[in-house]
């Protein structure tokens, strides 16, 4: 990566051979070479920033302010690859690790830099906004990267409602920069993340969600029709992957009471919530909930069922490769007579994928747009 901030290698994590996807965009190297441009960065200047995928921006900012003697930057972020990223790509160009605060807790200030990458839930950019502005120095400047095709009308207007007067840079190669400038005065310094909450009367659970989780406010489609399609067992030891808010875990540990039950996520958010929810819904004591990149070091052999309803995109990244990961690592740590229960959309065609890592590969449930396989080593 080269920017007027200096050349690092910045990579994706996790490595592939076959990567075809770049740790960084066009709205990255604006904002750093914006930077440098301007001459923002001085030794006494704190950083902030918001939602970046690999470390990039912070990377480049750590070693800019490093040069100066000044503080490492703070990344805020609910993604644990990211953070994963942020450790890789310091260490690979011989930097220190900067800071890094999970999603649901709010990053204490003051900062005079803020460079916030735009999420694509609405939800997620009100909270955090309106969570770090009484973090904010006087006059502090708020940098928004953003490619062209992701800025509309609606996230445009979220943006004025929240921080007033907006200005942007021209366009370089469909990237943009969206600037505010604060000027409140911070009057709580310690607000909490934002949460929803709901009841899902045919299971008998209420669930509480934090504002980076998916569907927060209503059950998922995908996850409805597993759930109606629920595996009969007994199991003893099952995990939910990619638990977004615990709800098949938490009916997983309901069902049967002498089963040990591991919900994963690589969202902050997502697994606050659920170890909140098992706990609410008296399951708590059944139920372990932890941030992973999908089953990575998970023991080998360790679970006779693992249920997922895995994601087709990452932020604004669409495909397969979350899932494919998903489900090659299920292999591994399935047990022989193991099941994978996996519900997708139709046209994701699951089924002949799941072959490449099991031989037995049956379709347990149908809906007009989704289906429920079972898949056995």
């Amino acid at each position: 990566m080269i920017s007027a901030l200096g050349e690092l290698a910045i990579r994706r994590v996790p490595y592939s051979r076959k990567e075809t996807l770049q740790a960084f965009d066009q709205a990255d190297l604006l904002a750093l070479d914006y930077l440098q441009t301007e001459a923002l960065l001085d030794p006494n200047c704190r950083v902030l920033v918001v939602n970046e995928t690999f470390g990039a921006i912070t990377c480049a900012v750590t070693k800019a302010l490093a040069t100066m003697g000044g503080p490492l930057p703070t990344l805020w972020s609910d993604s644990h690859l990211a953070h994963l990223g942020l450790q890789y790509n310091a260490h690979a160009n011989g930097l220190p690790v900067a800071n890094f605060v999970q999603a649901q807790e709010t990053p204490q200030g003051p900062f005079e830099i803020v460079i916030l990458r735009l999420p694509k839930s609405h939800a997620l950019l009100r909270d955090q906004l309106q969570r770090v502005l009484p973090q904010l120095a006087p006059g502090a400047l708020i940098v928004m990267p953003a490619m062209v095709k992701h800025i509309d009308n609606a996230v445009y207007q979220l943006l004025e409602s929240l921080l007033g007067v907006l200005s942007t840079s021209l366009a370089r190669k469909k990237a943009r920069l969206i600037f505010a400038v604060n000027n409140t005065v911070a009057l709580v310094k310690n607000s909490k993340a934002e949460e929803t909450h709901w009841d899902l009367p045919s299971l008998g659970l209420s669930l509480q969600h934090f504002s980076g989780v998916f569907s927060r406010t209503k059950l998922d489609p995908g996850a409805q029709v597993l759930l109606h399609q629920f595996p009969q067992g007994p199991y003893q030891r099952v995990i939910d992957l990619g638990c977004g808010n615990g709800v098949q875990a938490i009916a997983a540990a309901k069902k049967w009471p002498q089963c040990q039950v591991i919900g994963v996520d690589e969202s902050y958010m997502s697994v606050a919530s659920a170890i909140i929810n098992a706990n609410n819904n008296g399951v708590g004591d059944r139920c372990q909930f932890r941030v992973n990149d999908c089953l990575t070091d998970m023991v080998s052999q360790s679970a006779d069922l693992i249920l997922c309803n895995p994601p087709f995109h990452q932020e604004r990244v669409v495909g397969d490769h979350i899932a494919m990961r998903m489900f090659a690592q299920s292999a591994q740590v399935l047990t022989k007579e193991g099941e994978l229960w996996v519900v997708g959309n139709r046209h994701l065609g699951y089924h002949a994928k799941l072959k490449r890592w099991f031989k037995w590969v049956e379709q347990v449930g149908t809906h007009p747009n989704f289906v429920v396989l079972k898949a056995q080593l």
